[in-house]
């Protein structure tokens, strides 16, 4: 993943994604994870499109047990991505987007990777 300050979400591609900006990345499997759910955010939403300067993603909101290393593991909450735009997407060679923004710039609470790290 790339570390983004300017967003407070993880994003990753989800497997049912194949449209072209998914397509050269590896992607999340809710099904092959025993600790993967689907939740929601306190304002009962379940899924999100987020627009960037440069492209748009759309996905699910999950949890799952995210390792850092081998030593840092915890419950997150995420974004799996099944729509991002092929632009800029498609040419980029991470993953998926790590924010380390501020909370407030987060799909709401649980959803920042900064603050469960805290």
């Amino acid at each position: 993943v790339i570390f983004d300050t300017g967003s407070g979400n993880l994003i990753l591609p989800a497997s049912d994604c194949h449209l072209p900006g998914c397509a050269p990345h590896r992607k999340y499997n809710p099904k092959a994870s025993r600790s993967s759910s689907f939740v929601s955010n306190e304002k009962g939403e379940g899924s999100s499109d987020i627009t960037f300067g440069t492209g748009q993603v759309s996905g699910d909101f999950y949890r799952d047990r995210l390792c850092i290393g081998s030593a840092l593991c915890f419950d997150a909450n995420f974004i799996a991505a099944d729509k991002m735009t092929a632009e800029p997407f498609r040419e980029i060679p991470f993953d998926g987007i790590m924010g380390l923004g501020f909370k407030d710039l987060s799909m709401g609470d649980g959803f920042n990777i900064v603050d469960d790290l805290a």
